[in-house]
């Protein structure tokens, strides 16, 4: 599996924060699985995201898995709109783990949750829209989540250098009345994703 991608969602979902599953987090950082899943599992039940987010990653890529009772726990956090488990779903699709591989379906949740101000959703989302395996070409799209990207640090982090790096390359490809439009966009979807103050931890 893609371990290095869920260990990037586990550093960028672990933020610290009032929240009552950073215990449980706490606890898989020290190598105590299962003490952590008795943590995290009740808050789960209780619909708190975060919970059912790493719940669910523990169940489907832990020494143990489950992979039904993952999939449920992170299902429940993705209809929650956490930021993370919609980002991890989209990867999913994109991947074919756990469920049939989905070009479209992990784009659209890549971009529900990149409209929610999820870093690493804003990159992935560009990147599909750059690259275009699978689904149309769309570099004002790419252009527009590329740039929030560049300035989300505080979820991407050193990352936010590549993300400006592509942003530059699909600038190139843009006619200048198309890289207006986009540019328009992008200052208008900051707005809207800053007036949400969606709290993805």
């Amino acid at each position: 599996m893609r371990i290095l991608t869920f260990l990037f969602v586990f550093i960028i979902a672990s933020k610290v924060a009032a929240n009552p599953a950073n215990q449980g987090i706490k606890l898989i950082y020290q190598g105590k699985i299962g003490e952590a899943l008795k943590v995290l599992e009740p808050l789960a039940q209780k619909h708190q995201p975060k919970a059912a987010f790493f719940s669910a990653l523990l169940l489907l890529f832990g020494d143990k898995p489950e992979p039904s009772k993952g999939l449920q726990y992170l299902e429940q956090a993705v209809k929650a709109g956490y930021g993370p488990a919609l980002d991890t779903y989209a990867g999913l699709y994109l991947h074919g783990d756990f469920m049939p591989k989905d070009i479209h379906k992990a784009k659209m949740y890549y971009e529900i949750s990149a409209r929610r101000g999820y870093g690493p959703s804003q990159f992935n989302y560009g990147i599909i829209c750059k690259n275009a395996e699978g689904v149309p070409l769309d570099l004002e799209a790419a252009y527009i989540f590329l740039s929030l990207a560049s300035e989300n640090y505080s979820d991407l982090g050193e990352l936010t250098l590549d993300a400006r790096e592509f942003r530059d390359q699909v600038r190139e490809q843009l006619s200048p009345s198309a890289l207006e439009r986009a540019q328009q966009s992008f200052y208008r979807l900051r707005k809207e994703i800053a007036a949400k103050k969606i709290n993805n931890d």
